[in-house]
């Protein structure tokens, strides 16, 4: 593959794409892209490409005898990425903007389909998983990660003593029904894939974590405010919300003042599958 121009470090377009990616993404991809069976020649597809990672790291490793794929909603970050791929010289990366859900492929297409952390954000899990054993070869390669329920645990566990001293128990059911909608337990998964009709070959736990100075840095994180923060706000009801995480920022300072700081897991999970029937 040759370069469209000479790359220049100093160029503000390069940089841009090169310095985007975040490092929630980082750690479930680098397990993901370890998984993946690598081989010329084959088409792929990449659930919830959005901005372009591990799409494009898959797509430089794979070479030009190979044609990825990304699907995703997010108009914007399909352009975004559109923009790092004419950067970057990258010639064998497709997109399409489409769900999970209804996906405009042949039958029997892929030979390999990944996901990065993108199948715990879709409407129906049962019917995106139909959708990829029906786009997928005879035992083509799935592979995807997803973060446990068990994410930020220590946070959720400072949110729970909080509403529960506030006289307010029964948003505990609310924290569980949030936590769900987005984090569904293995045995789950695991069920879901095997009625899709896929065989599960490997199932990995890991994790990482994010480390804090306190509780205010912690909710003023970027990522936390963009991803996070205001689907646990709405738990709360809004009268009661600016008191709730103010005393869960002030708690959380508290325990980073005994802890060196205030660290939070991430355990996510990387399984890798075969199309069975």
């Amino acid at each position: 593959m040759e370069n469209p121009k000479a790359f220049d470090l100093n160029d503000p377009e390069l940089v841009s794409a090169i310095d985007e990616l975040s490092y929630w993404s980082a750690p479930f991809g680098l397990k993901l892209l370890d998984s993946i069976r690598y081989k010329k020649g084959i088409n792929v597809l990449d659930i919830g490409s959005g901005t372009g990672f591990p799409l494009m790291e898959l797509a430089n490793r794979l070479g030009d005898t190979s044609t990825i794929y990304g699907i995703d909603p997010w108009k914007a970050a399909i352009e975004r990425t559109l923009f790092k791929i004419k950067t970057t010289g990258i010639s064998n990366i497709k997109l399409v903007e489409a769900c999970a859900e209804n996906m405009p492929f042949d039958n029997d297409y892929f030979d390999l389909i990944t996901s990065n952390n993108g199948l715990n954000n879709v409407q129906n899990l049962k019917k995106s998983l139909s959708e990829c054993n029906r786009i997928a070869k005879n035992r083509a390669q799935f592979v995807f990660t997803y973060n446990s329920p068990d994410s930020f645990i220590e946070f959720y566990d400072v949110f729970r003593e909080v509403i529960n001293k506030n006289d307010l128990p029964q948003l505990n059911k609310d924290i569980n029904t949030h936590i769900y909608s987005k984090r569904k337990p293995l045995s789950e998964y695991e069920n879901e894939l095997q009625l899709a009709g896929f065989e599960i070959e490997s199932i990995k736990e890991d994790k990482f974590h994010y480390r804090f100075a306190d509780g205010t840095a912690f909710l003023n994180h970027f990522f936390i405010k963009l991803a996070f923060l205001d689907s646990w706000k709405k738990i709360v009801p809004k009268n009661r919300r600016t008191n709730v995480f103010k005393e869960i920022e002030h708690k959380i300072n508290d325990i980073a003042k005994e802890s060196e700081g205030f660290n939070t897991q991430v355990p996510f999970f990387t399984i890798s599958c075969l199309k069975d029937k």
